[in-house]
């Protein structure tokens, strides 16, 4: 009995020992990496983006510890390009005592033609705009193209060239020209007055990134506005003047780029029109993401537009308080905005994920009649999340203003410019 015994616990040795002398073995490898220095990056999966701009993104990285945090903070970078699907970061060690980062990863298609038609009581407009996130393989953003229904004719183009580091510059150039019928409601979504219009500007800015959590920018813009057949709105030449400034952080969690933001700007305008020679503006917006569960975030948001002596062709839509309560015609020199609620997965392959969401909004703007207006309410709808396109999201929703016992719907896409 005792040699079997002896026999049973010499087999158990044999076959878990080993094992368990093995797991330890890997253990103690990759804590030996984490506290090694990086030194170098291997990439696998590059195709049309270039080398020297995914250097620019990784290069803060250097001499930074291989730790499962820095790991974590290198897909983190790579997701919030938005070019890149199936990112996968590891570390080994090198002959010298340091450390080289592995990543692989699959480019999302980055040129996209976008058409887009719709016919509703009678109007009908048709467009087509092409865009391409990832310009010359350098992480540039561009975008051209155009529409046209009975009431509106428009051509656009802007390119980006974002600063991917602290130091560095970048820059964008914007340009539009337009012939449109407008029709100004007020916020109880009642026509105010309409105009005919033919527009043309351009403008262009300078950014910057003073640290890697910070951005700055500096800009000039020109315009010319010119009414038809009003007697609500003159003729004017403007021209512009603008700086931002910007603080951010993110973190992924394999499903959601959870975002932290905030950032002030402010506007300064010149005219020929004797109704508003000089004009200012103040414009703030903030954003909290935090995920509760893997497959659940908390969202909250406010933005805000201030101005002084503005004319009303520079008066802004709901756009500018980031909630959908108030009309879709309706504009105004002063609104805020307020949302909170929450995100849920519910799907999730390879053509990319899909979410819904619960939010309750709040805004408040200045009317026609001089008067603040108030109201609040509830929205929900479902955002769709592409894996192989480089175009950030697609969202259709639908809110309700208590106030006004009213229910609009929205649709939109994501694409920074």
């Amino acid at each position: 009995m005792k040699k079997r015994h002896l026999l049973l616990a010499l087999l158990l040795c044999s076959v878990f020992l080993p094992k368990v002398f093995s797991q330890d073995d890997s253990l103690n490898q990759e804590d030996a990496i984490e506290k090694l220095s990086i030194v170098q990056f291997d990439i696998d999966g590059l195709k049309r983006t270039k080398r020297p701009y995914m250097d620019s993104l990784l290069n803060e990285f250097l001499q930074k510890p291989a730790s499962k945090e820095t790991l974590r903070s290198i897909e983190t970078k790579l997701q919030g390009q938005n070019l890149f699907d199936q990112i996968k970061v590891s570390a080994r060690a090198l002959e010298d005592g340091q450390a080289a980062v592995n990543i692989s990863f699959k480019e999302k298609w980055s040129v996209l033609p976008l058409p887009f038609g719709y016919y509703s009581d009678g109007s009908y407009a048709v467009g087509l705009f092409l865009m391409d996130m990832n310009a010359f393989g350098l992480g540039c953003a561009a975008v051209a193209g155009g529409l046209y229904s009975p009431t509106n004719v428009m051509g656009a183009g802007a390119f980006k060239k974002p600063p991917t580091q602290k130091g560095k510059l970048g820059f964008s150039v914007a340009g539009n020209i337009s012939k449109t019928e407008r029709v100004l409601t007020d916020t109880k979504n009642r026509s105010v007055f309409g105009y005919d219009n033919f527009y043309l500007g351009f403008r262009s800015s300078l950014l910057f990134k003073p640290t890697n959590h910070t951005s700055a920018s500096v800009g000039v813009g020109y315009s010319f506005f010119n009414p038809i057949d009003s007697p609500k709105v003159n003729k004017m030449n403007q021209w512009s003047a603008e700086a931002s400034f910007g603080i951010s952080s993110s973190d992924w969690n394999g499903y959601f780029l959870c975002s932290n933001s905030l950032s002030v700007g402010a506007d300064l305008y010149f005219s020929d029109n004797s109704e508003q020679r000089f004009a200012q503006i103040f414009s703030f917006s903030g954003q909290c993401q935090q995920p509760i569960l893997e497959r659940l975030r908390l969202m909250s948001g406010m933005r805000g537009f201030l101005s002084n002596n503005l004319y009303v062709s520079n008066y802004v839509g709901r756009a500018s308080s980031g909630v959908t309560l108030l009309p879709k015609n309706f504009l105004t020199p002063q609104i805020f905005g307020f949302f909170t609620g929450f995100e849920a997965v519910v799907a999730k392959a390879k053509i990319g994920m899909m979410s819904v969401y619960a939010i309750y909004e709040v805004a408040l703007a200045r009317d026609w009649d001089k008067t603040f207006y108030s109201c609040h309410g509830p929205e929900a709808g479902v955002r769709f999340y592409f894996a192989k396109l480089a175009f950030p999201a697609f969202a259709m929703g639908a809110s309700y203003n208590i106030d006004e016992n009213r229910i609009q719907y929205s649709i939109s896409g994501g694409a920074s410019f």
